[in-house]
Order: C-alpha cells, then sequence, then structure tokens
C-alpha cells in the first residue's frame, strides 16, 4: 500500500513547522556553538530535532551547532536527510549503542530517542526492545559523565499501569505492571532507564532530564513501517481508502502534533530542572481513535473516504495490551512552567501529516 517511505527535511510542512518552533520563544541562541549526540536519528521523534538544528545552521546567520548522530541504518539516514550528511556540521557513526561509545568530538548535550515503538515489536523482539533503554541508555551516560554535558535527555513514555482513583497524572504517579508480559518490555525498559538517568543525576552529577512522551504524530512518521493508528488512518486518506477500524474505537489518546513536541522537548534541554521528569502531551486533544476517524471521514469527504469496522481476531497478538488512562487527565503543570504550551489542534495536526505525505507523492508522480 505504501510507496511513499518518509518525509524529508526539504518537505514545505516541515519547512513551516521548523519555522513556527523558531519564532516560538525559544532562546535558540543558546545552542549555537554546541555540540549534540543524538540516537534515534531516523525516527520521527529525533529527526525533527535534527532537521530543526539544521534549519538553524542554514538560515540564522552566524550560527553553527554540530550534530551527531549515532545510527544503525545508514540507508534510512540518506533517506532522511540526504545532501545535509555532507555539511561540515554533521558526523554520522555507525554503531551499537549497547557496545562502548568511543566518539572524541566534545559533546554538551546528549538526545537519547533511539528504542523500537511498535507494540508488535515488543512482543516479537523484547530483548531488542529492552538493551537500547537499558545498556544503551548506560553507555551513553557514561558518555554524558565523561564530557560533563549541559544535559542529557532521555526519551521515556506512559511508565503507569492501572491506576485508580486519581485524576490527574502527575509526573509522580507511577503505577506497576506485569514485567513478565513481554507487551510490557517497552515500559519496564523505559522504567529502568529513567532509575538509571536518576541515579546518575544522585551519584555522578550528570545533568539529566526525562520526557515522558506520551502520543505524538507528524509528517516525520515513516508510513512505509510505522502501524501505529494515526499512521494507518493517513495512509488510508493518502491513498483515498476506507478507514479501516480494528477495534471499537473507544481507546482514548492524548494527540500530540511533532511541531509542539518538539518544542517541548528543547524546553527542557533549555530550561529543564536537572534531575526532573516531564509529562509531554496535549491533554486538551484527547480524542478516541473512532473520533479520529470520523474527524477524518469529515474533513476528506470529497474523498468519499468511509469508516469501516473490522475487528481484529482474538488470537491475534499485535493486539494491544497497554493500559487506556481514559479517564484521567495528564498534568503538563511543569511544562508550563518552563513556559510550553501545546498549539495544534487534532484537525490541523492531521492534516499538515498528510498534506505534506501529499505534497511527496505528487513530487513522486
Amino acid at each position: 500500500m505504501n510507496d511513499m517511505k518518509m518525509n524529508n527535511y526539504s518537505n514545505k510542512i516541515i519547512q513551516s513547522d521548523l519555522k513556527k518552533i523558531k519564532d516560538s520563544g525559544l532562546e535558540y541562541e543558546k545552542f549555537n556553538k554546541k555540540t549534540f549526540c543524538i540516537t534515534g536519528g531516523t525516527g520521527m521523534l529525533a529527526s525533527y530535532i535534527i532537521f530543526f538544528l539544521i534549519y538553524l545552521n542554514e538560515n540564522i546567520k552566524d550560527f553553527e551547532c554540530n550534530v551527531i548522530l549515532l545510527i544503525r541504518n545508514e540507508k534510512k539516514c540518506f533517506e532522511k536527510y540526504g545532501k545535509y550528511l555532507e555539511k561540515e556540521y554533521f558526523k554520522v557513526y555507525k554503531c551499537d549503542i549497547c557496545e562502548e561509545i568511543n566518539i572524541p568530538d566534545k559533546i554538551d548535550y546528549i538526545i537519547h530517542a533511539a528504542s523500537i515503538a511498535s507494540t508488535e515489536l515488543f512482543i516479537k523482539n523484547p530483548i531488542e526492545t529492552i538493551l537500547p533503554n537499558s545498556l544503551g541508555t548506560y553507555r551513553l551516560l557514561e558518555l554524558a559523565e565523561k564530557n560533563k554535558v549541559d544535559k542529557f535527555l532521555f526519551f521515556s513514555t506512559n511508565v503507569c499501569g492501572r491506576i485508580n482513583n486519581i485524576e490527574e497524572l502527575t509526573e509522580e504517579n507511577v503505577g506497576l505492571v506485569n514485567h513478565l508480559d513481554m507487551c510490557n518490555s517497552y515500559i519496564e525498559a523505559k522504567k529502568f532507564g529513567e532509575t538509571l538517568c536518576k541515579a546518575y543525576f544522585n551519584q555522578k552529577n550528570v545533568n539529566v532530564n526525562i520526557a515522558r512522551i506520551f502520543h505524538v504524530y507528524g509528517p516525520s512518521v515513516d508510513l512505509e513501517s510505522d502501524h501505529r493508528v494515526f499512521a494507518e488512518f493517513a495512509n488510508n486518506v493518502i491513498h483515498n481508502q476506507d478507514i479501516i477500524m480494528k477495534s471499537d474505537g473507544s481507546q482514548v489518546r492524548d494527540f500530540c502534533y511533532i511541531s509542539d513536541s518538539t518544542e517541548a522537548f528543547l524546553r527542557i534541554l533549555l530550561y529543564g530542572q536537572t534531575g526532573e521528569v516531564y509529562n509531554v502531551c496535549n491533554p486538551v486533544e484527547k480524542k478516541s481513535i473512532l473520533e479520529i476517524a470520523q474527524m477524518l471521514k469529515e474533513i476528506y469527504k470529497d474523498k468519499g473516504i468511509e469508516v469501516i469496522y473490522n475487528e481484529r481476531k482474538k488470537d491475534d497478538t499485535y493486539v494491544e495490551k497497554r493500559v487506556f488512562l481514559d479517564s484521567i487527565k495528564i498534568s503538563i503543570r511543569k511544562m508550563n512552567e518552563i513556559g510550553w504550551v501545546p498549539k495544534v489542534d487534532v484537525a490541523e495536526g492531521f492534516s499538515r501529516m498528510i498534506e505534506s505525505f501529499e505534497e511527496k507523492k505528487n513530487e513522486e508522480n
């Protein structure tokens, strides 16, 4: 179904998003002459940060920051960044972050975003899910300590199991999950990564922050390999196909558009209190899967798209087992305190994501 793979830096929607981030009031000038080391650079979240750093280098006079990418997939890296890989401010190391990391350059910021992010893969490949968030985090924290970094930012997730009798989920609320269920390998690995980060902060004075990321979507998704709901629905719309529901659609997500989340990550780097955890989500845009499907049907009614119900088989191991915090508001007060308020609603965000791929589709045709 998918023939478009990934958007890259030159995409018009992405360029527009990057300008909005620049104009958001961030003191991005503080990144001048700094060196960033980033894992997961071909993934949806980290790639927008890298796009932004390219944007600053290419558009701000007398500004230059260095970007070091630690990658596994060279082909995917080239598809994302193309000619910018040849820039003097860019360096790429193909390596396994679970092994010792040797980089001669002085590093100021480390962003650890490398991780499997698919429920299907959590079950099929729990070891590959666990190690980058545990052993990989250790290797990078060692690198951070050696470089006395300005900030080490660990990309985490909702680490809660079912929590009863609360109305608002703060960073202090941590629930229990069954650690022997391989569907929870991701959450448990993230929990360990968080603990290790806090240990390096307490014991070795490494300036760590943890971003607990809930549900982000946007133009930097890899539509060829990502099977999350927002990507599947975007695929349906782009290819003029009916939206296929694989459940009753009652599950709820707090949808945060990628430009908002990227601004959040950068604000944590600049203004986050060291040692602290920050929830990154858009609690205003709390929508059910069915609401998103119906919204897209209405926005793209000229395409004649229908919402089709096709329940998964009971023995389908891809059925997501995570606990949905349907009735609980997620607190972003700590993010508000460092100047962040999400701005993009789901109608605008999904339209921008879909438009970005339709632009790419038209270019390739």
